[in-house]
């Protein structure tokens, strides 16, 4: 170990040979008891630019002139920023660096961006996670932000800013891939989407809404987060990368699982009105909202579920909400005969199983009806077997009224 010192109150530099760093070691003045109070600075760089000693010299500077600030009374978002852009972003690709920024602009928004490093604890930490879980942001968006938080706490703890991280127990909060209104899924009959459809009226500004979900089997935020960019008219495909969340109305750019990050296509009839719905819209820039108000912006969820259940009550099916399009999409695949694989991955599920658990009862009645569909066939042994007469159409009508 060796010892660089320098004038009186100018501080001593040293390297650490257990830690692999530089250590400026500084007085800040005295303490209630009149005791000398020491600070320390770390760094892998002894001279040169962000070298302990040109951060030593920055330190001592502004304690002469009154301005100096306790590194660990640094608020939580100051530490992170500065902790993003000296020992993180310079690795990072540009994928990366992105989603690390963008956690930086969430955690600005709540309080705890705004508490000091030494009045951080677990608690205030966990209680922040939870707050997330509850604004609607899915698991994989809250372990972004701990990331960022637990990484910038971890540098912090490690050169002595802080006295342990607390951020290093948290828990992510289980946050469910689908909301409970999909867990008391119900579809529409083919009937039944027929006048639904044609009681929210074609001219009104909710109904390609309502279409293109009952075609895609997008959830409604996905539905509304999308921008015109996202179509493409041409492959005939959504592209899904984004949701739109309701409480904060905020794009979040991300999906609710990596799974729900998918390409998905768009039946010929649907580009067809989506592209007359498209050339009408009143801002038409690629960034601009798939759909759009008279005014150009998204419309409320809030407005658009009022629509559904006013159109779903005059049609007798005063339990429509936003997520009936999707169930209902679902239910017309499984009666067309599409493997349940496909059906998951088109509705963006993280497991076969998610797909099994939401529409199960689909899925049992299909089956019923099916092998209902042999009773006509069964003899006993006293009967001859008669060769049924009636002849069975297993696919349903609506195909004909909606491609899928």
């Amino acid at each position: 170990m060796s010892n660089t010192r320098r004038g009186r109150n100018e501080g001593m530099i040293r390297y650490i040979e257990s830690k692999k760093l530089y250590e400026a070691r500084y007085t800040i003045g005295v303490d209630e008891n009149g005791r000398t109070v020491y600070k320390s600075i770390y760094g892998k760089k002894k001279t040169g630019s962000g070298g302990v000693q040109e951060k030593m010299r920055d330190a001592l500077a502004a304690l002469g002139k009154g301005e100096y600030v306790d590194p660990s009374g640094k608020s939580l978002i100051g530490w992170c920023k500065e902790w993003y852009e000296t020992y993180k972003e310079p690795k990072l690709k540009t994928n990366t660096k992105e989603k690390y920024q963008v956690s930086l602009i969430r955690l600005k928004k709540y309080e705890i961006a705004n508490i000091r490093l030494k009045d951080l604890s677990l608690e205030f930490i966990q209680k922040f996670y939870n707050r997330l879980a509850k604004d609607g942001y899915s698991e994989e968006t809250i372990k972004a932000t701990h990331s960022l938080i637990n990484g910038a706490l971890e540098k912090a703890d490690e050169i002595n800013l802080i006295i342990k991280n607390p951020a290093k127990h948290a828990t992510i909060p289980k946050v469910s891939s689908e909301s409970s209104e999909d867990k008391d899924a119900k579809a529409l009959t083919t009937e039944q989407c027929e006048d639904f459809m044609e009681q929210l009226g074609r001219r009104t500004k909710h109904y390609m809404y309502a279409f293109f979900m009952l075609n895609t089997g997008l959830r409604p935020g996905e539905a509304l987060a999308l921008t015109r960019a996202d179509i493409d008219l041409k492959k005939k495909t959504v592209k899904v990368n984004k949701t739109y969340l309701e409480r904060s109305k905020k794009v979040q750019n991300s999906t609710k699982t990596v799974a729900s990050k998918r390409t998905v296509p768009i039946p010929d009839n649907t580009i067809k009105l989506l592209t007359q719905y498209m050339l009408k819209q009143p801002k038409k820039k690629p960034e601009d909202p798939l759909f759009q108000t008279e005014t150009g912006k998204r419309p409320s969820q809030s407005y658009l579920r009022k629509r559904f259940k006013f159109a779903g009550t005059a049609i007798g099916c005063p339990w429509v909400n936003l997520h009936t399009m999707r169930h209902s999409f679902a239910s017309r695949l499984f009666k067309e005969g599409v493997d349940v694989k496909i059906v998951s991955s088109l509705l963006g599920h993280a497991k076969i199983s998610t797909t099994y658990d939401i529409y199960v009862h689909f899925i049992n009645n299909i089956v019923t009806d099916s092998v209902n569909l042999l009773n006509s066939d069964i003899y006993t042994p006293d009967m001859l077997p008669k060769k049924s007469k009636k002849k069975v159409d297993c696919k349903s009508d609506l195909k004909n009224v909606i491609d899928i």
